[in-house]
C-alpha cells in the first residue's frame, strides 16, 4: 500500500454511521445510502427520506420497515468513480453481522480490480453502527491529513473503535419486539414493571447492559451507571450522543457539559432508519471512551 495526503484517501462510510452531513462536509467523507422499505414503498436513506419523515411513518405503519443494503449496480458506480478520482479508498462498512452491505461491497472490490489492477480500495467491517463508525470515519480523515499511510490509518481505526462503549435507553420496547431483538413475553414484562434495559452494541449486535427500574431520573441513573464502570476514562472524558428526541439529547449533553466541560462531547447526531426501525422515537444513547489495555 502507499502513503498518501489528505487529497489522495477517500475515506467513505454508509448511512448506517448516522453522520451528521455537516461533519461529513467538513472532513470530506463520503456517504452511500442503505434503502428504507414499507411495503411496496422504498426510499433512499438521507436523500429521500429525512430522519424526522422515517419516524413518522414508522409511527404509523403496521408493520415492519426492511433496511435493505445499496443495490449492486449502484455500489459498484458509486466506488468506482471513487477509485477513479482518488489514489486510495477507504471504506469503513456497517457491521457484516447486521448487514450484506460488507459482502456485497467485497464483490464490488473485485469487480472494480479485474477492471482496474491499480485501483487501492480497502474495505474495513466496523462491526459496530452509528457513531461507532462516524467518528472512527473522522478520525481516520485526520490520520490522512496528518500524512499517515492507508495501513496505518486502517491498522489504527480497527482499535481506535473498539475504544467506545455504547450505553442505550429507549422508551418503549415495542420496536425491539416487533423487529425479534425482544421477545414479547420480556417486552410486556419489562413495560408493567417499569424495566428499561441499557442496551449495547457488542460484535456488531444489540445487546442488554443491564437494566434500569422506574421511569425518573433515567437520564442521571444512565450516567450514573456509566460514571460508576471500572473502565470509564474519568480523567478525559468524552463522550459521544446520538438521539431520536432532540430534548433529552440536549438534556444529557448539558449535563455532561456541567460536569466534564464544553469540549466533553466529540459528535451529537441523530439516529437514523437503520437503529430506529428497532429503537423508534425516544431513544438516546451515549457513546463512551473506555480505558484500554
Amino acid at each position: 500500500m502507499r502513503g498518501a495526503n489528505m487529497a489522495d484517501i477517500k475515506i467513505i462510510v454508509d448511512s448506517g454511521s448516522d453522520i451528521p452531513q455537516d461533519i461529513a462536509d467538513k472532513y470530506n467523507i463520503g456517504v452511500i445510502s442503505f434503502l428504507s422499505i414499507f411495503g411496496t414503498e422504498q426510499y433512499v436513506q438521507r436523500t429521500e427520506i429525512t430522519n424526522e419523515q422515517f419516524f413518522d411513518k414508522l409511527e404509523e405503519y403496521d408493520g415492519i420497515p426492511t433496511t435493505s443494503q445499496t443495490p449492486f449496480g449502484d455500489m459498484l458506480d458509486y466506488f468506482k468513480q471513487q477509485c477513479e478520482e482518488h489514489e486510495s479508498v477507504i471504506y469503513f462498512a456497517l457491521s457484516s453481522a447486521a448487514s450484506g452491505q460488507y459482502q456485497t461491497a467485497n464483490l464490488v472490490k473485485s469487480e472494480i480490480e479485474e477492471e482496474n489492477p491499480n485501483a487501492d480500495f480497502h474495505i474495513v467491517d466496523s462491526q459496530k453502527f452509528s457513531l461507532y463508525i462516524a467518528q472512527t470515519a473522522v478520525h481516520a480523515a485526520q490520520m490522512a491529513k496528518n500524512g499517515k499511510s492507508v495501513d496505518e490509518i486502517i491498522t489504527e481505526c480497527e482499535k481506535y473503535i473498539k475504544t467506545w462503549r455504547c450505553y442505550l435507553l429507549v422508551d418503549t420496547l415495542k420496536y425491539l419486539e416487533k423487529g425479534g431483538r425482544l421477545s414479547k413475553a420480556a417486552a410486556f414484562v419489562g413495560t408493567m414493571l417499569d424495566i428499561k434495559p441499557i442496551l449495547t452494541i457488542e460484535h456488531g449486535l444489540v445487546e442488554s447492559l443491564d437494566k434500569l427500574r422506574g421511569k425518573k431520573k433515567l437520564l442521571d441513573k444512565l450516567i450514573a451507571k456509566i460514571q460508576d464502570d471500572s473502565d470509564f476514562d474519568a480523567e478525559n472524558p468524552k463522550f459521544l450522543i446520538v438521539q431520536s428526541d432532540e430534548d433529552k439529547g440536549q438534556e444529557v449533553c448539558e449535563k455532561l457539559r456541567d460536569e466534564y466541560g464544553e469540549d466533553c462531547i466529540e459528535m451529537y447526531g441523530e439516529f437514523g432508519p437503520l437503529i430506529g426501525t428497532h429503537v423508534g422515537r425516544g431513544a438516546i444513547a451515549i457513546l463512551v471512551k473506555i480505558v484500554t489495555e
